[in-house]
């Protein structure tokens, strides 16, 4: 499995303090039987993190899991707020984006309706696609799914998370990120992981749940061929 949701990341935001942590959130996303992790540090206000920040703590990344010997293979991307979405150069935002097409956009609880339509717009016009990250936590979309309709219809992509699926985050958010999966609304489920810990239910538990209750060709496009073509462009360079 792909897992293109990841603040696995040390010591740069919210994510892991430590290597050491770092490496225990690696080793059981690898031992869930994930493959491949994209690493996406927040781009924002908050954590406005600089790409060659976030490529050092690749690098020291890459050596720690080198010498435990923990086989899992990771990339760097970014996970950006709307207002860096919006604001950011199409320069600075595709060497963010996943497979340098595909910016991960962060949808919160209190992002505006009209907010998706003008990510789509802004990155249209860079040759960019937005992913939009766990939109089941925005009211706004859990008030009108049909907020998605338009974006998905200029190639948009939707990105639920394990934790709302697994109910970590309230009614309103489980309900909804069950309809986008089982509707056939999402493309992508990632974990959104930040640490290892009971805050981070198990991918391969949540994974199978999804299996159970839309079946195995659904799990496999939301973890396995829908992740692999937003890397394609990033393998094919």
């Amino acid at each position: 499995m792909i897992d293109t949701h990841c603040h696995l990341l040390p010591r740069i935001d919210d994510g892991p303090r430590t290597a050491n942590d770092a490496v225990r959130l690696a080793r059981r996303l690898r031992d869930e039987g994930i493959t491949t992790v994209v690493c996406t540090p927040h781009f924002s206000d908050r954590w406005p993190t600089p790409t060659l920040v976030a490529r050092e703590r690749h690098a020291e990344l890459r050596r720690a899991l080198e010498i435990v010997a923990v086989d899992l293979e990771t990339t760097v991307a970014a996970e950006l707020s709307v207002g860096r979405a919006l604001e950011t150069s199409f320069a600075r935002l595709r060497v963010r984006a996943i497979g340098g097409r595909f910016p991960l956009v962060e949808l919160v609880r209190d992002t505006p309706p009209d907010a998706l339509d003008a990510v789509v717009d802004r990155l249209a016009a860079g040759g960019l696609v937005p992913i939009f990250a766990h939109p089941e936590r925005c009211r706004a979309v859990q008030l009108d799914l049909s907020l998605l309709d338009g974006p998905r219809s200029r190639g948009a992509l939707v990105q639920v998370v394990a934790p709302s699926l697994a109910g970590r985050s309230g009614d309103a958010v489980w309900t909804t990120a069950w309809t986008l999966v089982e509707t056939g609304v999402a493309d992508l489920l990632a974990s959104d992981a930040h640490m290892d810990g009971a805050r981070t239910p198990p991918f391969a538990a949540v994974a199978a749940l999804v299996a159970a209750r839309c079946g195995e060709e659904r799990r496999e496009a939301l973890t396995e061929t829908g992740p692999r073509r937003v890397l394609e462009p990033a393998t094919a360079s």
